[in-house]
């Protein structure tokens, strides 16, 4: 090789070393630069790379779960790199292989990637069900079907998107189907689609009954248990494994009179998860503590001298999601909508326990004129955080709850307990509402799932 060819090589080097550490949103926009740079940022060797090198991304902005006039609703943290109007699904708008764009609706969203799919009725079947798309390169794949999917007796299909840039730049696809004869037979049947490989590949797993469903019919089974009657939208990866938790229609508080008068969590509520590495289908005791607020709830008594609730709670909102490797919950009631409580699951799936307790009310007082029943829980994001004590370097996990109102998010220091307002937005009238009103598995409530986005330049 001349010098001169190794001056060139040099230089290129260089530049692929100083552009693995720039953001990807950035990377795009160097696009422009030269052909040399539009080459090399394209290449899917650096963006692997990158991925690799680039695998804690903060949230850029959340989105809705719907299109409303002709893309995805949004809010922006304050990342400058991101254009008004922005719109990352133009290009999956605007493709053939979508069929009917305007009822797209987003299914998850993992490290950046999001999954999307077009709801379906009945026994109805397209040939891309399922959409795997990167906001940041507006790039997408349209994923076949699994086999099992041609089958007329499919009940459901519940899928879920695993993707840790920390450890690999490839992402895998979970379909779970469900038949009625599986309850009998025990098994579910679940296909897993590569990106590395391009190929679904199937596994028959067991079915976990309730003991004490042995010798019912599956019409009469515990429902808790049953698969089916996990949420459709929002699945979540974390640590290894993607996680299902119950629909909204089955998160009721039964109300026991005697001897007491007590609002009870079931005891068959379950978690069911399936494990990326290991290729297995598990359940977990997910029974979150009865909230404090059903405890307070102010009881009559009946002629009969029983005890019955005055109202009923009713849970208006939910937030299922992860944060440093823990995964978390967090419901809502209409009765008191400012103070909640904080789950977390333990890490050996042991239950749900109490992390934190939320009183929103000094921010209510603080921010007069506010509507605080349409304020929505975005995501907790944690931090780190470094004190001198003694000239030690001591670190320290800070977790804020981000809420989203009209022209406002506000981050909630979940420790000590202060707030300030995060992003003041532009448009003051935007709004991610907590959806509309669909039938979702016989159970018409609001899905209120908010989609997070950060960067990447992963490769789909």
């Amino acid at each position: 090789m001349s010098s001169s060819a190794e001056t060139v090589a040099n230089i290129e080097e260089l530049i692929k070393q100083i552009l693995i550490w720039v953001p990807a949103l950035s990377l795009i926009r160097f696009k422009c630069v030269s052909k040399q740079w539009l080459s090399l940022i394209s290449d899917p060797e650096f963006r692997r790379c990158h991925t690799l090198r680039n695998p804690n991304s903060k949230i850029s902005a959340f989105f809705s779960r719907k299109i409303q006039d002709e893309s995805f609703r949004s809010i922006l943290l304050g990342n400058h790199e991101i254009p008004p109007g922005w719109n990352p699904f133009k290009t999956l708008n605007n493709s053939d292989s979508v069929p009917d764009e305007s009822k797209l609706r987003i299914l998850q969203s993992c490290n950046g990637l999001f999954l999307c799919h077009i709801p379906r009725s009945g026994l109805e079947t397209k040939n891309h069900p399922v959409y795997v798309v990167n906001p940041t390169t507006n790039q997408f794949r349209a994923l076949s079907f699994p086999v099992v999917r041609h089958s007329s007796y499919s009940l459901f299909v519940r899928y879920a998107l695993a993707f840790d840039p920390s450890i690999s730049p490839h992402y895998k696809v979970v379909c779970v189907n469900n038949f009625p004869f599986y309850y009998n037979g025990g098994k579910h049947k679940i296909d897993i689609y590569s990106s590395k490989t391009g190929e679904w590949k199937h596994l028959d797993t067991p079915f976990f009954p309730s003991p004490s469903d042995e010798g019912r019919h599956h019409h009469f089974m515990n429902r808790a248990m049953h698969f089916d009657c996990r949420s459709r939208e929002g699945a979540i990866y974390c640590n290894g494994a993607v996680h299902w938790i119950r629909n909204r229609g089955e998160a009721s508080l039964p109300f026991y009179s005697f001897p007491d008068g007590k609002f009870i969590r079931k005891e068959t509520d379950v978690l069911h998860y399936f494990d990326i590495g290991q290729e297995r289908f598990l359940v977990a005791s997910a029974t979150p503590p009865v909230p404090r607020v059903a405890k307070n709830f102010p009881l009559k008594v009946s002629g009969f001298g029983s005890k019955n609730p005055a109202e009923w709670p009713l849970l208006t909102q939910r937030y299922f999601g992860e944060c440093g490797g823990c995964l978390y919950l967090i419901e809502i009631y209409q009765h008191c909508n400012t103070q909640f409580e904080v789950m977390e699951m333990e890490t050996d799936y042991s239950g749900w326990f109490v992390k934190y307790h939320v009183d929103l009310n000094p921010i209510v007082a603080a921010l007069p004129g506010r509507d605080w029943n349409a304020f929505v829980v975005l995501c907790l994001s944690g931090e780190e955080e470094t004190s001198q004590e003694i000239d030690d370097k001591v670190e320290d996990s800070s977790t804020d709850l981000l809420l989203h109102m009209p022209g406002k998010v506000i981050s909630y220091n979940l420790r000590n307990k202060t707030f300030k307002t995060s992003i003041e937005l532009a448009n003051k009238e935007l709004y991610l509402t907590l959806g509309d009103n669909h039938c979702c598995d016989n159970h018409c409530l609001p899905e209120d799932i908010i989609f997070p986005y950060m960067e990447t330049l992963a490769c789909l």
